[in-house]
Order: C-alpha cells, then sequence, then structure tokens
C-alpha cells in the first residue's frame, strides 16, 4: 500500500487535479444509505443457497466441464514461450533490483512483482486461466540444476514428509508480512536479496525432493493453484484445454495437501485484516493500546529494544485476523458435522469444503485492489521503458505519470458491491453442489449448508462494510 499511496502522492505535487479513488483523499456519497446495500447484499447470498437447493437438486453432480483438444505443437510451442518468458522476466526483474532507480516507485522490480504480479497475475489466474507452472522460472531454474547433477525429478525423487505441507501456509504468511508491514517491500534491492534467496531455497528443494517440492512445500505454486481452480479455464496437459463454470474446477477430485485449510483461510485473512487496517475499528484497537496501562511496560520495553511499535502491532494484528478466520471455519465444521451426523471426521469435513471459499478470495482480492492495480499499475510503462537507470527510453513511456483519473470512488464502490456478492453467492452454490455430491441424500446436503450459508451471509455484510469504510467515510 505504501507503494501507491507513494506514487499518487508524488503525482498530485505536480497535479491540480481532484482526487477521486478510493483511500486517497475523496469520497464517495451513497445515494441510498450503507445499511440498504448491506442488507440487499446478504438477502443475493441468501437467495443464491435458496435457489441451490430447489432447483440444483441431482444436477449438482453433473459436470459441466468442456474439453477443448489442440495439437500438441501448439502446446509445446505455448509451454516454451512462457516458460523462456518466466525466466527473461525472473532476469530482468533481479537486474533492475540490483542496478536499478532505488525508488520503489520508479524501480521496476518494486512494481512488478508487488503491483503487476501480486494483484495482477493472481486476479488474472483466478479470473481467466493459470499459467504459472508454464510460466514459474523457480521451478524451471530447479528442474534444470537436478538434471545438470542427475537428481530425479519426478519418478525416484525422495517423497517429503506430509507436515511439510504447512511451509506452503508459512509461506503465504511471510509474502503478506513482507507486503503490508515490513519496510523492505520498498527497497529494490532488499527486494532483490528476497527473491534471489526465493531461488535458492527453490533449487535447493528440488535438487532434495524434486517435483514434490512445488507440488507440497513451494508457496506461490499452492496459492496459484488454488485460486487457479476457480478460472473459467484450465489447462489440463499439452493438448487439452478445459472450458468451465467460474468455480467448477472446485469440484473436481484432487489431492490436497497439508496445510490446505490454513492456505485458504489465510488468503481471506490476510485480505480481511488489510481492509480493516483502514477502518475506525483498527483506529479504536490502536487507541486503546496506546491509553493501555496493562500493555504500556511491555510496549516502553520493546520500544527500548529497538523495535518498532506500530510493525509489533500490525504483525500482531495480521496474525491474530488469520488466526480468527482459520478458528472461525473450524467451528463452522463442527456444526455441521454435529447437524449431518455423516460419521465423517472434522479434518476431512474441514478439507472437503475449504476450497468452496477460494471464490470469496478471489472478491476480496478484486475488491480491496482494484483501484491500486489500475493506478499504481501505470507506474510500470515507464518503469519498463528505463529498467536499470540508464535514461533508456525503450518503449516511449519513460516520462509517462499516473493518470489518477481512470478509476474513482464511485466507480470502486460498485466494482466490490458486485464482486462480494459474486463471490459469496458463488461459493454457497459451489459449497452445495459439493454437499450433494459427499452426502448423496438432497435433505442432508442442504441442512450442512445452512451454518455456511449465514456464515456467509455475516462475512458478505462484514466485508462490505469494511471495504465501504475508506471509500463512504
Amino acid at each position: 500500500m505504501r507503494l501507491w499511496l507513494a506514487g499518487l502522492a508524488a503525482v498530485m505535487l505536480v497535479m491540480a487535479r481532484p482526487a477521486a479513488a478510493h483511500a486517497f483523499g475523496a469520497r464517495y456519497d451513497l445515494p441510498l444509505p450503507l445499511g440498504l446495500y448491506l442488507a440487499a447484499a446478504g438477502a443475493a447470498v441468501a437467495a443464491s443457497f435458496l435457489g441451490g437447493m430447489m432447483f440444483m437438486g441431482a444436477a449438482g453432480r453433473r459436470s459441466l466441464t468442456l474439453e477443448i483438444e489442440f495439437p500438441l505443437w501448439a502446446g509445446r510451442a505455448v509451454s516454451t514461450l512462457l516458460g523462456v518468458g518466466g525466466l527473461l522476466v525472473l532476469g530482468v526483474l533481479l537486474g533492475a533490483a540490483f542496478s536499478g532507480p532505488q525508488e520503489a516507485v520508479r524501480n521496476l522490480a518494486t512494481v512488478g512483482i508487488w503491483v503487476i504480479w501480486w494483484v495482477g497475475f493472481l486476479l488474472f489466474s483466478a479470473l481467466v486461466i493459470s499459467l504459472w507452472p508454464q510460466v514459474d522460472p523457480f521451478q524451471k531454474v530447479s528442474r534444470l540444476a537436478a538434471r545438470a547433477v542427475g537428481r530425479p525429478w519426478t519418478e525416484g525423487a525422495p517423497e517429503m514428509p506430509a507436515v511439510a505441507g504447512l511451509l506452503a501456509p508459512i509461506g503465504l504468511l511471510a509474502i503478506a508480512w513482507l507486503e503490508l508491514i515490513s519496510d523492505w517491500s520498498e527497497s529494490p534491492q532488499a527486494l532483490g536479496l528476497l527473491v534471489a534467496l526465493y531461488l535458492l531455497v527453490s533449487i535447493a528443494g528440488g535438487l532434495a525432493f524434486g517435483q514434490h517440492w512445488f507440488r507440497i512445500a513451494d508457496p506461490l505454486n499452492r496459492i496459484l493453484a488454488a485460486l487457479g481452480r476457480v478460472a473459467p479455464l484450465a489447462i489440463a496437459d499439452r493438448t487439452t484445454l478445459r472450458r468451465r463454470p467460474p468455480g467448477e474446477g472446485l469440484l473436481e477430485r484432487h489431492a490436497q495437501p497439508f496445510g490446505e485449510v490454513a492456505l485458504v483461510c489465510g488468503l481471506i485473512g490476510i485480505v480481511l485484516f488489510n481492509g480493516l487496517s483502514e477502518t475506525p475499528a483498527w483506529a479504536a484497537v490502536l487507541d486503546f493500546v496506546s491509553e493501555s496501562r496493562t500493555l504500556r511496560s511491555p510496549l516502553l520495553w520493546l520500544r527500548d529494544q529497538g523495535a518498532d511499535l506500530m510493525k509489533v502491532i500490525r504483525t500482531l494484528g495480521l496474525f491474530a485476523t488469520v488466526l480468527a478466520f482459520y478458528t472461525a471455519y473450524q467451528l463452522l465444521v463442527v456444526v455441521m458435522q454435529a447437524l449431518v451426523k455423516s460419521g465423517l471426521g472434522r479434518e476431512e469435513l474441514a478439507r472437503h469444503f475449504v476450497g468452496t471459499l477460494l471464490p470469496i478470495a478471489v472478491a476480496y482480492h478484486l475488491s480491496h485492489y482494484v483501484s491500486y492495480l489500475l493506478l499504481a499499475g501505470q507506474l510500470i510503462l515507464p518503469a519498463a521503458s528505463d529498467p536499470f537507470g540508464r535514461g533508456w527510453d525503450l518503449f516511449g513511456t519513460a516520462d509517462r505519470s499516473i493518470d489518477i483519473g481512470v478509476i474513482g470512488a464511485e466507480q470502486v464502490w460498485w466494482i466490490a458491491f458486485m464482486a462480494l456478492i459474486a463471490g459469496h453467492a458463488l461459493s454457497v452454490l459451489v459449497a452445495h453442489r459439493r454437499a450433494v455430491v459427499r452426502f448423496l441424500d438432497p435433505r442432508r446436503a442442504a441442512l450442512s449448508q445452512f451454518p455456511m450459508t449465514l456464515a456467509m451471509i455475516g462475512l458478505t455484510v462484514l466485508s462490505l462494510w469494511i471495504l465501504s469504510q475508506p471509500i463512504t467515510e
């Protein structure tokens, strides 16, 4: 967020033009009271549950995926092109991080990684098609290293312990901490060192466990594989493209590595924290902490040890929000287990239904970051024209600045409103279809989804209120 705000501040210093976008000064006066929008959103999610229960039934077991065949040479060509492109981009980003301009808003690495990739590419993977398996430069370098030293990659590679799957949600939290709290995210050289370290870890993991490392432990592969199941398109293999309704991929059978529940809950909890940190509720938390006599002594001690108290508080807030969402989901599963009395264990039920939360994660990501992507994303144009700070103008865009009029607070509100309703409604429908397949009996399937639907309605209202605060207040 600081990258975006810094870029906007720089532009606003030289442009006498009114700002009109989410979280940088302007507000949007809703034509109707906020409570009516919250009620309408909750009602829409409830209607999706009723519609699924009344009209889906046995049809929920039928796959809606179509497979499109294409020539092997075309698949190989596309895969090779994407793989080479991924390696080139990684090399350019590392070069820009160390030799390019060291201002975050002018460096290709900081803009490319945090704006174009972490926001834009993740949204593309979830809303269109996931191309990360073909692009992933870390896995390709690791595979080349394994071949060079004669280490097995697939068959014959040592199996990883199941608990290694926890490395993926831990890695997700680390990335979120870097983005939202750490100063390292704004330092191109520090970011370059972190990317280089990730590459070394990927090589070591691939040498030790082959492809198993990327399937089980690698955070980026696990995150993008999960989000890719929401997309309407998917590459099945080098000759097959799958076309399906959004979320249909969540119904396909696939092996879930250990830690999938924590990973999906983390994806939602992180964006919830990012939104909450811009609301009056977070300001009230900060006031409470600053005025608490109980907390004063430990906070003063931490300050004397050189700690940045705001970073400490935000770190605790991030972890607490993710833990709270994870705990709430586990409690919902306990209630579901008690209602259906299916004999299934809590962990099995939790793993079975956690994927149905992914449309919500996508909706939150889109709602919260759409203005960030469209505004800060413009910084890629001058950065790409002169990636190494040599005074180049490769694409004729070196002098381009941010146009803050491309999106306003009103557009942000309506995108958030529609995306959150669509995301939660899709989650409800997918969860109902999973329940029909799992429990066979439509009555038990519907009963199992009552607590989940009530939670979805409450979550819709809460998340829409959170996103409304920087826009309407």
